[in-house]
Order: C-alpha cells, then structure tokens, then sequence
C-alpha cells in the first residue's frame, strides 16, 4: 500500500522496485492510496510505469493528512500482511520473500522488518540502520532496545493485519513520531522478527516530511509527545529507566541538530531545536546531562545568545 500526496517521478521508482518481485495479483494487492492530489497526476505516473493496470489507484476525496491516509491504506489492504510503502521510498530484490519467510518461520509475531539504507535527493547513502542480529530471527528484549529510540524506517516494515486490529491505527496527533510510537505499540504486545540485510531504502531529501519538520521546529514538540505516550505502554516494571534513556538520547540528539542547523546558518531554527530540551528533560525527573553533552550545550547557547529555560536546562 503506498500512501502518496502529490508524487512525483520518484513514485515510478518506488512502485519499479514492488512490480519486480511482486506475486501474482491473486496472491498480492499493489495500490496507490493518493491523498486528493492534483488531479491526474497520479494517473498519468502509474500509467507510465504500470501499462497492464496491476496497480490499483484510490483517490481519496478531501485531503486526510499524514496518519489519517496511512489508516485509510491499512483499511483499504485486503491482505494478511501489510507493507506501507512511502511515495518516494523503495524495496530491494528479496524483500518481500524475506520478509515472508519471518512469518511463515514465527507465525506469532507481530511485525516484521530489515535493514534500510538512508540515501539522499541523488540516490547517495548517508548511512544504515543498525544491523540488530547477525542471522534472521525474533528479537529478544526488544522492546527496551525500541522505546528508547526510533530504529526502524517505515518502508522497512511490514505488520499483520491482525497487529494492526489489536494495537489500531496511527495517531493523529503526532506529526513525526507516529511510526516509533507505533512500532513501541507492537512491541509490548507482540514478538518481532528482524531481517538483518539491508533490503530497504528511505529518502531524505529537502522536499519530504521529515526535513520539513525539522526546519520547522516540530520535530521535538513531537518526540516529546511520543515518549510521554510510549511511557503509558512500558510496563511498569521498565518505564522509568525507559523514559530515561529516551530523554538522554533525545537530548543528545537535539544537541548535535542544533549543531548542524547553526553550522548551515538556521540560526532560528537551531534556537527552536534548543529551546525544546528543558521539555524533554522535563519528562524524566532527576536526569541530568553528562559534563560533555553539557558543555556543549552551553556553548550552543552562548553562541546564540539565549537565556531563560535553556540554562535551566543546562
């Protein structure tokens, strides 16, 4: 299912890379669940790479956003499992026949996923996600190892359709994190099957979602968000040492943003980045940042000449 709003060529590619390893139509449904684009755009892109009509187009009336047409493409797949492919994303050769092979292997679990490589507007690797086992296999202590931090890129996952039926859709008030705190979702209910090859590739570039949210100061309001909501799925047993540990890496991370946008000249932007830590630190009591984390931190705001809740913070 690949939800789209507005595609462009890159489309093409993302659908070349299913129909070149796609089943037969019996055994596999391929749709474009297109969120009221221009009209005909997302027509005519199919028709340029689909001539045999394999791929069904849903157009959706009025725009749904982000989450509410992601849950109109899991509402709409008609199969056992379900794979959201983004618009400008793609799968590798074996994907889907590795991927099926962790559930026929472990039929208990709940969601499956591999490797993905992270490429930029030129189709060049930025990096990878961690390889989390050597061989494929059911991951163990998974969920500690998932609620501290996002590890797995949405077009690398696939869900049974039974998971997303018990544990329901993606959250509507979350903007960026609602697959980490989907994949949280999942874990506490449901083992997990992880592929170690990279078989995925996501894409980050300066017109997609991500990127937008970021230079926007979005992002941390979000994850903040997402960590308070993940902290109500953690048991009891494990949420505050969980909640700490997705603080500290949050932290860490809005630190080395808040270094790139002023190394880049998003003076505003860094300052938003900066200004979102005391909330963070906020949710766990107690946590404090490490001499060096904090050293930088302090540089950062000298640099911007900030004050207030930032030296709180620091």
């Amino acid at each position: 299912m690949v939800p789209a709003c507005e595609p462009d060529e890159k489309l093409c590619h993302a659908l070349d890379s299913v129909l070149s390893q796609a089943a037969p139509r019996e055994a596999m449904q391929i749709a474009i669940v297109d969120d009221a684009s221009t009209p005909g755009r997302v027509a005519q892109l199919v028709r340029s790479i689909d001539r045999i009509g394999r791929i069904d187009v849903i157009s959706n009336d009025r725009r749904l956003g982000l989450s509410g047409n992601w849950n109109r493409a899991i509402a709409l797949a008609r199969g056992h499992l379900i794979h959201l492919l983004h618009q400008d994303d793609c799968v590798l050769p074996g994907f889907y026949a590795s991927i099926e092979r962790g559930f026929t292997a472990s039929p208990e679990i709940g969601m499956a996923f591999c490797r993905s490589r992270i490429v930029d507007d030129l189709g060049r690797t930025m990096k990878r996600t961690s390889r989390l086992r050597w061989l494929p296999g059911v991951l163990e202590n998974w969920l500690p190892t998932i609620s501290e931090r996002q590890r797995i890129q949405t077009p690398a996952a696939v869900v049974a359709r039974s998971t997303y039926e018990r544990v329901g859709g993606y959250r509507p008030d979350l903007c960026h994190a609602l697959d980490w705190e989907m994949w949280v979702r999942i874990a506490a209910r449901y083992r997990v099957w992880h592929e170690p090859r990279t078989l995925a590739i996501y894409r980050r570039h300066v017109a997609n979602e991500t990127t937008r949210l970021f230079a926007t100061g979005a992002v941390w309001p979000d994850m903040t968000k997402a960590i308070r909501i993940n902290a109500a799925t953690l048991p009891v047993a494990l949420r505050a040492s969980g909640v700490a540990a997705s603080v500290r890496w949050h932290t860490a991370s809005a630190i080395r943003t808040a270094e790139r946008q002023l190394a880049a000249g998003a003076t505003a932007a860094a300052a938003s980045t900066l200004d979102a830590i005391p909330d963070l630190l906020g949710l766990a009591a107690g946590t404090r940042l490490d001499s060096s984390t904090a050293r930088r931190l302090a540089m950062l705001q000298a640099r911007l000449g900030s004050d207030g809740p930032m030296r709180r913070a620091a």
